[in-house]
Parts: C-alpha cells; structure tokens; sequence
C-alpha cells in the first residue's frame, strides 16, 4: 500500500513540474493517473473515495492530497479532467475538492479519434463538395466556391449539367445561408434535378428556387412537385422554359390542392401546355387558396384550353397575379375572361397580351372592367383590338365609379382623338395611365396632300395585291391560306396574324382601314364574296389612276410645249 502511495505522490509531482509541456505528454501522464487510481481503488478495499460527474473541462490539471496521521490511513485522491472531473469528500462528508478548480485546454475525447466524422464542423459544406467533385471526376466550380455563404446565390448559365449538379447538392446539405437559390440555364435535366429535389427535402432554409431553362421535362417536373409535397419553406418556384407538358399537369393539380400550403409564386410560361393540361390547371385555380401568383404565358393553350383557365379564374379566390399572355384566347376566350373580370374580387395584375383578341373580344372585357373594383393593372398589348375595342374598353371604365385600374396597356394600338380626350379625363379623376400606339388624325392630314398615284400605292389593299402577285398566288389561295378553319371565311384575327406571318408592309391603321372597307356585312368576317369586291373596286381605282397618269403626262407635254413655244418668241 505504502508503495501505491509513493507512485502517486511522485506521479504527481511529475504533473506539476511538466504543467507547460506539450498536449500530448499531459494526456500521457493523465492516462496513467487514471489508470492508478482505478489499481488503488481495487487493492485498497478500506478507503473511501467518491466519483461524480461533471462537464469537461478546457484543460488538464492532477491534485492528490494524503491527510491522515501514521497510523491512520487517510483517503488519497487523483483528479483527471480528461471528459470527467471527481469531486471527493472525507469521511465525515466535507467536500475537498471543487470541479471549478479543474479546467483544462488538453482535453481530448477519444471518440474524436474514433469517429472524426461525427466531428466535422464544415458547416459551408465547402469540404464536402471538393470531396464529391473529385469522386465524380468533374470540375469544381469557382464561382460556387467563392459564393456559397451568400444569402442570394446566382449560379446563372454556368453549364452545371447533371453530374456536376449531384456534387453541387452535397454542401447543400449542411449550408444554413443560402435562401434563394438560382439555377436558370444549367442543364441540369431530370437527373440533376431529381438529386437536387432530394437534397432540398429536408432543407428549411432555402424560400426561392429558380431552375428555368433546364430542360427538366415531366421528370424533373413531378421530382420538384413531389419535393414540394414536404418541403413547406420554399414560397417561389421558378420552371420556365423546361419543355413541361400535359403529361405533368396533374401533378401540378395535386401539389396546389391537397398537399402544398405555402407555395405563393409559380412560373410556369415557356412550357408546352396544351388544352388537356388546361383541365387540370382550372381545377387547381378552383380549389387553391394559397397561390398569389401563376404565370402560364407562352404555352399552347388554343380558344378551349383558354376558357378553361378562365372559368377557374372565375372562381379564383387566392390569386393577385395572372399571365396567358401568348396564348389562343380568340373570340371566345375573350368572352370567357371578361367574366373573369366581372366575378373575380382579389386579382389586382392581368396579362393577356398577344391572345388574339379582337375588337368584339375588347367589348366583353369592357363588360367585365365595368364592374370589377380591384383590378389595377390590365395589360392587352399586340391584340388586334382596333381603336374601336380600345375605345369600348375606355368606356367601360369610365362607368365604373369604383373601378381602381391605375394601368391600361394596349400596347402599339392605334386610337381615336375622342379616346385621347376622355384618357385625360380619367386621369384626373381616378389617375389611370394607358399605353397606346398614338392618335389617328395624322394619317387624314396627309392624305390631303398626296397624290392619286401616291394614296394608290400607300393603300393597303394595294399592298396586300402586290404580295398576293410576286408569290404567284391568286386571291383565293391567299384566303386559303390565311383560313385556319378551312371554312372559306378569315376572321379579322386569321387575317392579321397572317399579314404578320408573310411580312406584308401593312400598319395596324392601314389595316383596320381595309377591314372597314372589306367587312361589309359588318360581321367580323371576309368571305370570298367580299374580297372580290374589293378586288373589283380596286381594279376601278387603277383605272382612274392610269386615267391621271395620262393626263398628267398630257399636261406635262402641253407644259413643255408652251415653254418651247415661249423661248422661240
């Protein structure tokens, strides 16, 4: 026993003078200090030595005390902080030792060495993605590198691709900054795509998600609304341009109804939508209450799939934003989302531009605009409105004592001087704004001035004959191709979409110019009959032109005459 003791003392003592040195001489000595005071307490069966447990402390320090006279062997006691601390007490209770009195900067728990990788502090995940770039053999990304604390992060048309997508989900995993992350432009496909969704499952940092121009497909679509189902962190979600179809809409309808209650902004233009996905969209647009913006604009929707959209529009009770522009609305999907207009009581912002409305079109949203009170924006631009439907549409806010439109687009449509007239009007009193092609009283001016040969060349039916001549068509294959339904009949939308198309030099003045002409029945349509007509009228004012060229150049050498007539006197 005595022996046990004097190896303590001098192991003590040899803690004491090496306090200074080294981390890993401490821990040596520590180690077998423990190590002693287990062989003592084993041997030693009379002594009396308590061990409770305390935090770990930042550094390492040994004590022993040995009290008690010769005869009477007292308790002796090593302290090691090495991830436990001891406090001892005598035998009548009184603690000797205080834990606060232990602290030490050498501890080492030796799970560390164990498990490292429960230890890994790489909370930017930089480690883990240079870790998985290697494993997969691809390029590590600078730019990402430099970038990846950075609360919005822009990884716009860096060629990530799918395999690098799969490394650059790794970091993504412990990253707790990023909260917008952009992905546009990347191809990252439906396999990058599906890693990516996996990843973000469980991430409750990132908001806004942006992976347009992708090329993801329904794939990658029904990978992001499956993510979508548990992730409730993500508020914007960007698919632009991700060639979506049909195939995926109903995934879409699932997402918005049933599982997703946080999601506010969804862009889906530049997809292939078509009518039968348009089913699936009008019953989310019913059902959900949660969503405040939906951009489908650019798709396939024709006139069906059009007023499909608009009906669950109708019943919308959620939305502050809608786009279809660059869609088939026509005629009847004109009427349809002027009845959007008139019931819908939370949309503030529409786009419809580029749909193909018409003049007639522009009366049944001017029906709509006269009782709607909290749409703000509407935006109609490159439509085949005409001053007349612009001028309806004015009208129809004008009666509308509590209509709060502050912006009316109509884009490059031309108007009357009566709607130039009552825009400033309406602006005084309720300050709306429009946008328009300009007023019309110039082209009237100018043809004051012209000559017949001049108005004969600048008329647009003129124009319309010269192209119909160098193509080598006749006038009744014009039609043809201008009519889509194939009924013999071209509605005014069929015929400016295909001046457009065959880049005839026709204004949009000139144009509603040969419509007033040409439409004498006044029925929104030009049938054979009546583009014969006026083939006939022009013939005659080709005559009557051919009749003032001839005299003009009878006058002109009459003229010619009486000057040489002049000089010879």
């Amino acid at each position: 026993m005595e022996k046990q003791k004097k190896n303590r003392r001098v192991l003590l003592t040899q803690l004491d003078d090496d306090d200074n040195e080294s981390t890993t001489s401490a821990n040596g000595l520590a180690r077998s200090a423990q190590n002693e005071v287990i062989t003592t307490k084993a041997e030693d069966s009379t002594k009396n030595v308590k061990f409770k447990n305390s935090s770990p402390k930042p550094r390492i320090e040994a004590e022993a005390e040995v009290a008690g006279s010769a005869g009477d062997e007292s308790v002796s006691t090593l302290h090691v902080a090495r991830g436990r601390t001891d406090s001892v007490s005598d035998d009548s209770g009184d603690e000797i030792v205080d834990d606060s009195d232990y602290d030490t900067d050498l501890d080492i728990d030796g799970n560390k060495w164990v498990y490292p990788e429960r230890y890994d502090h790489d909370l930017t995940g930089k480690r883990r993605y240079l870790n998985e770039c290697k494993k997969l053999g691809v390029h590590p990304i600078s730019y990402f590198l430099d970038h990846m604390q950075d609360q919005r992060l822009k990884l716009k048309n860096h060629g990530i691709g799918p395999q690098a997508m799969i490394a650059l989900t790794a970091p993504l995993q412990v990253n707790t900054t990023i909260e917008h992350l952009d992905l546009e432009g990347n191809g990252i496909r439906g396999e990058g795509t599906i890693h990516l969704c996996r990843v973000l499952r469980e991430n409750v940092f990132i908001t806004e998600l942006n992976i347009s121009e992708n090329g993801i497909e329904n794939e990658g679509a029904e990978a992001v609304c499956q993510l979508l189902m548990y992730n409730k962190t993500i508020e914007k979600l960007n698919l632009a341009g991700n060639g979506i179809s049909d195939g995926a809409a109903q995934n879409f309808y699932t997402l918005l109804t049933k599982r997703n209650s946080t999601l506010r902004y969804l862009n889906l233009s530049h997809n292939q939508f078509e009518d039968e996905g348009a089913r699936w969209f009008k019953d989310a647009l019913m059902e959900n209450e949660v969503l405040e913006h939906l951009d489908l604009s650019w798709n396939h929707f024709q006139k069906r799939g059009c007023v499909l959209l608009a009906e669950g529009l109708k019943e919308n009770v959620g939305l502050k934003e809608f786009s279809i522009s660059m869609n088939g609305l026509e005629l009847e999907g004109g009427k349809a989302l002027g009845e959007a207009i008139k019931s819908n009581r939370t949309l503030l912002r529409l786009y419809a531009a580029n749909c193909r409305l018409s003049p007639t079109s522009a009366v049944y949203l001017a029906n709509g605009l006269m009782s709607n009170d909290n749409l703000n924006m509407l935006d109609v631009s490159e439509n085949c409105i005409i001053a007349d439907g612009a001028w309806a549409m004015l009208s129809g806010i004008e009666k509308n004592e509590a209509s709060n439109l502050m912006l009316l687009n109509l884009g490059s449509t031309h108007v009357e001087v009566r709607f130039k007239k009552l825009q400033e009007k309406l602006r005084e009193l309720k300050g709306l704004e429009v946008i328009h092609g300009g007023v019309l009283y110039d082209y009237k001016i100018e043809a004051v001035t012209l000559t017949p040969l001049e108005l004969f060349k600048r008329d647009p039916y003129t124009k319309l004959r010269d192209w119909v001549g160098k193509s080598g068509y006749r006038l009744v294959d014009m039609l043809r191709r201008f009519d889509k339904n194939q009924n013999m009949t071209i509605s005014i939308e069929e015929f400016w979409n295909g001046i457009m198309s065959c880049n005839i030099p026709i204004t949009e003045r000139q144009f509603e110019l040969l419509i007033e002409r040409m439409d004498r029945d006044g029925n929104g349509e030009i049938d054979f009959s009546e583009l014969l007509e006026e083939d006939r009228e022009h013939t005659l004012a080709l005559r009557e032109v051919n009749r003032w060229i001839e005299t003009e150049k009878q006058n002109e050498v009459k003229q010619i005459k009486e000057k040489i007539f002049q000089a010879l006197k």
